[in-house]
């Protein structure tokens, strides 16, 4: 559930950032392409996001709830090195307590990965953070990419 605000049910708009940034080059192409397979997704609410696919209900969800930026962020499993499963939800408690004292609205999410053989990665969506702070903050927890989008512009794949 939201720390605070509405908690409309939507899906996520989708749509693939074909210009990524020059970070994207240190990522090999197999985990470049898990990335972009793996459908970002708060169950409760009803929302899924997979890169490069297009949903007007995102819109729409951005707008009623006076939501202009957005981020979906994990603090699991550091530049993609596989962490114990105590390490990981340590981790994402940290994210969350971060996210609390910066006062964000957030949603707990999961980064479900194309893979079976994967775990989905428990994530934040954070309502209302710049790209500039969301870029910050997966730097912060070690991150090789985030997913961030605003109103009027769809999801895109940064790589850090």
């Amino acid at each position: 559930m939201f720390s605070s605000k509405s908690s409309a049910k939507v899906q996520f708009c989708r749509f693939y950032n074909k210009d990524m940034d020059d970070n994207s080059r240190n990522i090999d192409q197999q985990l470049r392409d898990a990335y972009l397979a793996t459908i970002y997704e708060v169950k409760h609410l009803g929302l899924q996001l997979q890169i490069g696919e297009e949903n007007r209900d995102l819109e729409e969800f951005l707008i009623d709830n006076n939501v202009f930026s957005w981020a979906f962020i994990s603090a699991w499993n550091p530049f993609s090195q596989l962490l114990p499963p105590s390490e990981n939800e340590k981790r994402h408690t940290d994210l969350i307590d971060f996210s609390k004292n910066k006062q964000w609205v957030f949603a707990e999410g999961f980064g479900v990965p194309p893979n079976k053989g994967w775990t989905a990665e428990k994530s934040l969506f954070i309502l209302d953070i710049s790209k500039i702070e969301a870029i910050d903050l997966g730097k912060q927890f070690d991150q090789n990419a985030i997913v961030v989008g605003r109103l009027g512009k769809g999801p895109e794949l940064i790589f850090l």
